[in-house]
């Protein structure tokens, strides 16, 4: 994170999400999940790059995870209040991302009408509530806000 704005977006998580890239809006949604809770930026973002470097940041990958390697990568990033729950929101999410969608995030807000529409599906994932909603759409592609 900068110090000259209060808030982490994905280009400071070195994301790029212009192409609507089904493999980098996983990575920026996961980090909203990681950002959507009651903890420091710092810690959310240091957790984001324990997982990032790992290489599991998939949705196989994560719903493949053992609970207890995903606790050790989100404990090496000091995001220790939450490890338990976040490490089942983060196994179910892949689980969810790759049975909804086949793995394809870009898929997720067609047909909608609203992007209160798409933040209600992006919400049908545990662990995404509102805030983590809202963070995703601030930096989702124009895509993403019919």
């Amino acid at each position: 994170m900068t110090d000259d704005k209060d808030r982490t977006d994905a280009a400071d998580l070195g994301l790029d999400l212009g192409g609507n890239d089904d493999a980098v809006l996983f990575r920026w949604l996961v980090a909203c999940l990681l950002f959507g809770a009651r903890i420091s930026q710092d810690r959310a973002a240091a957790a984001f790059a324990e997982l990032d470097g790992d290489g599991v940041l998939t949705p196989d990958a994560l719903a493949g995870a053992s609970t207890r390697h995903l606790v050790a990568l989100l404990d090496a990033g000091r995001y220790t209040r939450f490890d338990d729950s976040k490490a089942a929101e983060l196994k179910q999410l892949g689980r969810d991302v790759r049975e909804r969608y086949d793995g394809r995030l870009s898929s997720l807000p067609e047909g909608a009408r609203t992007s209160k529409e798409v933040s209600e599906r992006l919400q049908g994932f545990k662990g995404i509530g509102p805030v983590a909603a809202d963070i995703f759409l601030r930096d989702a592609p124009a895509a993403w806000h019919p």
